[in-house]
């Protein structure tokens, strides 16, 4: 079953270093052969204060999700989106 990572960015407080981190996180998702089925801009909010951005990233298995927000590699880049902003991350199984 493939599962979605969610991020949502709420409150921008260093749009400079928000930026290297989209630039980075979106070069580590091509290296690894993952693309964005959704985002990062929002369409429309439909419930709730409207986020900055939200990105949809496919994974083919919760596993590899899992392998990726935890990897090394990404919580580094994680460290620089909670240092330039608020939000938040989940994943949802799905098909």
């Amino acid at each position: 079953m493939a599962a979605y990572v969610v991020i949502v960015t709420g409150a921008i407080s260093d749009p400079e270093l928000m930026g290297q981190y989209k630039e980075q996180a979106k070069e580590l998702l091509v290296a690894q052969g993952v693309s964005f089925t959704g985002g990062p801009a929002v369409a429309e909010t439909l419930e709730g204060s409207p986020p900055n951005a939200a990105a949809i990233i496919r994974f083919e298995t919760l596993e590899q999700a899992h392998g990726w927000y935890w990897s090394d590699e990404y919580q580094k880049l994680a460290a620089i989106r909670l240092a330039a902003s608020s939000g938040m991350a989940f994943i949802v199984e799905g098909p």
